[in-house]
């Protein structure tokens, strides 16, 4: 419940609409171009998008995934996401869309942006906006206002975009009644499973068999590439003991990061909920109030209220009376938040009403606003500030190496001149690299990319850079059977299993078409039938069934009860009957149809949008210097 109510109040379907804008659209600050520029990552017909703009936007990202992880983030992760291709591509797909706009007529005027930023709550005092509050706001946020300005603007194209898409987007009564069908429609099925592990042996198997079998499928059995590596590292480390850091440095760190070193008063609560929303009529909302009120009677006469959360609320968190831990005002619809932070310690709130029903609230512990103050969080600053500054640092000398080694003609000759210490690997493979490479699959991947005798560009490595030179390489061979015999029986004992298995499964398939039964079949091999209970398209689930087994089985019908093949998932081979079907009610239909239609067309103007948008970018010549991103 508290994740949940911690999501911005709007419809499924409107947070599915918005996640695939975001996916599309996520990175802004993009509004306006920049022309001529030599630092140009990326043109679009023309048009610039600059390092700084592409920097300013990767560093944004990296500090989303700081926050979510903590200031470290997971090894890997980043070359894992190839997150600075990511970015470069979201940053020309949002320049094309913008072209496309502005050439169907789409702008978005200056005073439309400062009616909606000056309508916003946040920058409110008393029904008035207040110019210090906005820019106040915005500094604690670390955000200029030009680019929150350059935002909304982006917000409300894309709203304008949308709009004018929209009239390609519309959906007849008879698509509605299709797709609710399609989705809602029951069925029951009758099943029986054969499982590759009752048929698998333990051998031994001759070696007559086993060569035949290695030999159908040696290249299954090839060792990996091996590499032979010398380089140079650079670490940030190294680069520290020589950073000092002034007292104003230090205070000004901590004045313009209040968020670092602050957390907001804390509240932890206990709820009980009755869910209730726009489509519950007066008389049940009124029920369902009336039992909140009875509750609420008994937790002041003296019953314990986590009890009574268990016996009655409606949310997740009744399991554990109704506990939501500690949370911040921030973190819950306002509503909620308001009675929460309105209490003292063990009182009750009277019923709150929120988008997602009818709420009791008791508050269990208040845990007060905490500040750091300078003197205590002085050392963590200059930690923060020497770790970036050495990384810079680190990047320079590393660069600098680089360089060097360019116009000495081989890293042995520059490393020679600078007495640079060169190390030196043994050959290891992909899977398993020297520690000092490990948990890097993007290090990796690029080390394995490089041909014998290459050097390759400077590299970034846990903790600080480094340039490698590929000293040899061993291709993948096939290696004697007797060295991976032990791993090419238990193959052929799995392959032989499965094989008999799914023979099975076909055999009961042919005959049960045949006889037009297959429970009376599967006696006769003393194979046991299943039944699945009724499940849906969109609570496949619900069947027992694996997910595709399941989706080949809503396939079936009484026209047509047997598949042409038997379902497969892994070593298992299913055999499946249809057995009954139950159409969606005519009242389910009507309750959700206007749901379903604003459903669909969301999801007919995100087709239109992407087909648009491919479109744009299909005919627009684009052009990238993807040495910038490296």
């Amino acid at each position: 419940m508290l994740d949940f109510m911690r999501r911005k109040a709007q419809s499924t379907y409107i947070q599915a609409t918005i996640l695939i804008i975001v996916l599309v659209f996520v990175f802004w600050g993009v509004g306006k171009s920049q022309k001529g520029g030599p630092d140009a990552i990326a043109t679009v017909n023309g048009q610039n998008i600059s390092a700084q703009q592409y920097h300013r936007i990767y560093n944004q990202t990296i500090n989303r995934y700081q926050e979510k992880f903590g200031t470290t983030l997971p090894a890997g992760l980043l070359e894992a996401l190839n997150l600075k291709q990511q970015v470069l591509n979201q940053l020309v797909q949002e320049m094309v869309m913008q072209q496309g706009a502005k050439e169907a007529g789409l702008i978005v005027g200056s005073d439309e942006v400062r009616k909606v930023i000056q309508n916003m709550d946040a920058f409110r005092e008393d029904g008035i906006f207040k110019l210090d509050r906005y820019k106040k706001l915005l500094a604690s946020s670390r955000m200029t206002t030009a680019d929150f300005e350059n935002n909304v603007r982006t917000d409300l194209l894309h709203d304008k975009i949308l709009t004018h898409l929209s009239r390609f987007a519309r959906i007849s009564d008879s698509e509605l009644k299709d797709r609710f069908a399609f989705d809602n429609d029951q069925l029951k099925l009758e099943y029986v499973a054969f499982t590759a592990d009752g048929f698998r042996t333990s051998g031994p198997v001759s070696d007559e068999a086993l060569n035949v079998f290695f030999e159908g499928r040696k290249q299954a059995y090839l060792t990996e590439p091996q590499v032979k590596l010398r380089y140079i590292t650079f670490l940030n480390e190294q680069a520290l003991a020589g950073i000092q850091v002034s007292d104003q440095e230090i205070e000004q760190y901590y004045k313009m990061n209040p968020d670092k070193f602050s957390t907001p008063e804390q509240r932890q609560a206990r709820h009980i909920l009755l869910r209730s929303d726009a489509k519950d009529n007066g008389g049940l909302k009124g029920a369902k109030r009336k039992k909140l009120e009875a509750i609420l009677a008994l937790a002041k006469a003296g019953k314990d209220f986590g009890q009574l959360a268990r016996e009655h609320s409606e949310d997740a968190s009744g399991k554990n009376g109704g506990d939501l831990g500690f949370f911040s005002k921030a973190q819950m619809v306002p509503p909620f938040a308001e009675a929460a932070f309105s209490l003292k310690e063990g009182e009750i709130s009277p019923i709150v009403e929120t988008q997602f029903g009818l709420h009791l609230i008791k508050l269990e512990k208040i845990k007060p606003a905490n500040v750091t103050t300078l003197a205590a969080a002085r050392e963590q600053i200059i930690a923060e500030l020497k770790a970036q500054r050495g990384k810079d640092l680190t990047f320079q000398l590393a660069n600098q190496a680089y360089e060097g080694i360019i116009q000495a003609g081989s890293l042995d000759k520059y490393a020679a001149r600078a007495a640079a210490p060169v190390q030196t690997t043994d050959y290891f493979t992909q899977a398993n690299p020297p520690k000092a490479l490990a948990g890097q699959p993007a290090l990796l991947k690029t080390i394995f990319g490089l041909k014998k005798g290459e050097l390759s560009s400077l590299l970034e490595i846990k903790g600080g850079y480094a340039i490698v030179f590929l000293d040899e390489v061993k291709e993948p061979q096939v290696p004697p059977l007797a060295e991976v015999r032990a791993r090419v029986e238990n193959d052929f004992l799995d392959n032989q299993a499965q094989a008999k298995a799914k023979d099975g499964a076909m055999a009961l398939l042919t005959q049960a078409k045949k006889e037009g039964s297959l429970v009376a079949e599967a006696e006769k091999i003393k194979s046991k039938v299943l039944e699945t209970s009724f499940f849906t398209r969109s609570q496949q689930a619900t069947s027992g069934l694996p997910a595709p087994v399941a989706a080949q089985g809503l396939k079936l019908s009484a026209a047509s009860p047997y598949a042409k093949e038997i379902a497969e998932n892994g070593s298992t081979f299913y055999v499946l009957h249809f057995k009954e079907d139950k159409p969606a009610s005519e009242e389910a239909f009507a309750s959700q149809k206007e749901a379903l239609r604003k459903m669909l067309t969301q999801e007919k103007q995100m087709q239109v949008m992407g087909s648009w948008l491919a479109y744009l970018q299909s005919r627009a010549t684009i052009t990238t210097d993807k040495k910038l991103t490296e």
